[in-house]
């Protein structure tokens, strides 16, 4: 390999590197694990630009900035200024944020729907049920190694399930 080749493959390196840097690097992630992460996300862009278009004055949310032009300035014989500066045009158009808003929403609706489309919820709920069923059998070992009277073994679903309900506020 020739000099030449060398700062080529090196220049190429570098470009892969800040690539990798700036967009990250491929990751294995479960498409159904994606897709939940996106709508979470998504959920949280939306509840803030929200917040920020509550912000917004009523006229601000339809009347805004079109234009924004920086003009030389321009002096008179006195050397006051009479022209140039900054000059904006208004027009009626939504607000900048009033639009990302909107885009934002829409965006988790179409990853909300891909989401339930590909059955996320219905297997986040499996994984639930496997933990659950995981918890039962980690509690049925620790009531045998506690070696529970008959009596005492028979009021443990009633115990744990005023315990679930004072934990829950009365819904379990």
């Amino acid at each position: 390999m020739h000099a030449g080749q060398s700062a080529e493959l090196s220049m190429h390196r570098g470009r892969a590197a800040l690539a990798a840097a700036t967009y990250g690097v491929p990751i294995e992630v479960d498409p159904g694990q994606a897709l939940l992460e996106e709508v979470h996300r998504t959920a949280g862009h939306v509840a803030w630009l929200a917040s920020v278009v509550a912000e917004l004055d009523r006229d601000e949310v339809v009347w805004g900035v079109a234009e924004e032009v920086d003009r030389p300035a321009v002096y008179g014989r006195d050397g006051d200024q009479i022209g140039g500066g900054l000059e904006v045009k208004r027009k009626a158009t939504p607000n900048a944020w009033v639009l990302l808003y909107q885009q934002e929403r829409q965006h988790l609706a179409r990853v909300a729907k891909a989401a339930i489309d590909a059955g996320v919820s219905e297997r986040v709920v499996q994984v639930y049920e496997q933990i659950a069923g995981s918890y039962v059998q980690v509690l049925e070992q620790v009531l045998d190694d506690l070696q529970l009277t008959a009596e005492q073994r028979a009021r443990v679903p009633q115990v744990v399930q005023g315990r679930l309900q004072a934990l829950t506020g009365g819904a379990a």
